[in-house]
């Protein structure tokens, strides 16, 4: 300490002004920056296991039907929506009995098979560079395997390794500025920095990610900091509005899917509950759709329950909700309606439109509509019942001969 209060002692006062910001901002930021990595490290961390969990639920929900019947294709052809992923390593459905159904390695690589064990509770597991995830898989709130995802952390690391060289940049420019124009610099540097640091904390507490950063539009390195970080909050928010498209829609019809239905639903029925209203429930089956997907391809089936679903659209009402919950399942929510005359009146709509002959690529496409109907709270008491009895409707419309609709009764 002695030896630097002479050498420092010694110094001409503009070098003591110079080299005193110098040690000040050293000191300053290295308390500064670590707390600011560490927290950075603890968001980054938690967002990208946020989206490898809403993805397994994706997954789990896409193959519940395909591992409830043992179908390895329909599986293998769900898994592969998924090849884009970019953490995906591995994902495995596992059977209740502990047997792989389907295995999927996006990566095309060769890995070593595990053994896996199915479990009706989610585990997670962490290495230094992968995440894995195992999610039970329910059909119709029964238990049918576990879907079991092995995820890459790189782009976590990447992500922070270039926060660290952003961070590094800023200060080294930081320096240059205070050493030449040292105490009217740093405020230039201070202001815009604590401005964004202020909407960062900002936005992460509100998670809105469609914020606009408008804090500095320069030519400069901060302007160009601004701009980067305002593409960066763009490109999260375009992310999270896939991620929630993919979650609650249906990729072939665009309509919602079964887990919009099953928040629907509830909603629905606590509506009724509250306002002591009827909510019908429709359960379609579309008939001999498997001959047409097993004659014609998947292809002209996609383009078959496109045509439905936009035939579905047409005849209901504008509130009135349409779902798609299975590979030719369909429900449609119905409220606001005193009796169940103008529901069957609707569902022989329905059957009409459906059992019209469609012209799809040159091929003559006809199927059926079987529907099954119930009411709450008429016949139900509760989401569970409304869905079971309307599903029991429906069998009994197919066991009818098909292309009808039969009302649940007790």
């Amino acid at each position: 300490m002695n030896l630097f209060s002479k050498w420092f002692g010694n110094k001409p006062i503009e070098q003591k002004l110079i080299l005193s910001n110098l040690i000040v901002i050293i000191l300053v930021s290295i308390p500064v920056n670590i707390i600011m990595l560490t927290y950075e490290y603890f968001a980054l961390r938690s967002h990208l296991i946020e989206e490898i969990r809403i993805q397994s639920s994706i997954v789990a929900e896409s193959t519940a039907a395909a591992v409830a019947f043992h179908d390895e294709s329909a599986a293998s052809e769900t898994l592969s929506i998924f090849r884009d992923s970019p953490y995906l390593l591995e994902v495995h459905l596992v059977l209740p009995d502990n047997t792989i159904l389907q295995s999927y390695f996006p990566t095309k690589k060769t890995f070593i098979v595990k053994e896996f064990k199915a479990s009706t509770s989610i585990e997670e597991s962490f290495t230094f560079s992968t995440m894995t995830i195992k999610k039970p898989i329910y059909l119709r709130q029964q238990f049918v395997g576990s879907v079991i995802m092995v995820n890459s952390l790189y782009i976590f690391y990447s992500r922070l390794i270039w926060y660290i060289l952003i961070v590094m940049l800023v200060l080294g420019i930081g320096f240059i500025f205070a050493r030449l124009l040292a105490t009217r610099i740093s405020k230039m540097i201070v202001k815009p920095l604590s401005e964004l640091t202020d909407l960062t904390q900002k936005i992460m507490r509100e998670k809105d990610y469609s914020t606009s950063i408008t804090i500095n539009n320069t030519a400069d390195e901060f302007g160009s900091l601004s701009r980067s970080f305002t593409e960066m909050m763009s490109q999260i928010h375009s992310r999270d509005l896939n991620l929630k498209h993919l979650a609650y829609y249906d990729r072939v019809t665009s309509i919602p899917n079964r887990h919009f239905f099953e928040e629907r639903i509830s909603q629905s029925v606590d509506n009724a509950k509250k306002h002591k209203i009827n909510c019908y429930l429709l359960m379609i089956d579309l008939d001999d759709f498997k001959i047409v997907n097993d004659t014609l391809g998947h292809h002209i089936g996609d383009l078959l329950l496109k045509n439905v679903s936009k035939k579905l659209s047409t005849i209901l009402r504008k509130d009135d909700s349409i779902f798609r919950i299975g590979g030719d399942e369909f429900a449609i929510l119905i409220e606001n309606i005193e009796d169940n005359k103008c529901v069957k009146q609707i569902a022989q709509k329905i059957i009409n439109a459906i059992s019209t002959p469609v012209e799809l690529e040159g091929h003559q496409v006809k199927v059926g509509a079987s529907i099954g109907i119930s009411s709450f709270p008429t016949y139900s008491h509760d989401v569970i019942t409304l869905m079971s009895t309307a599903d029991s409707a429906m069998y009994v419309a197919k066991g009818k001969g098909k292309n009808s609709f039969s009302v649940y009764h007790k």
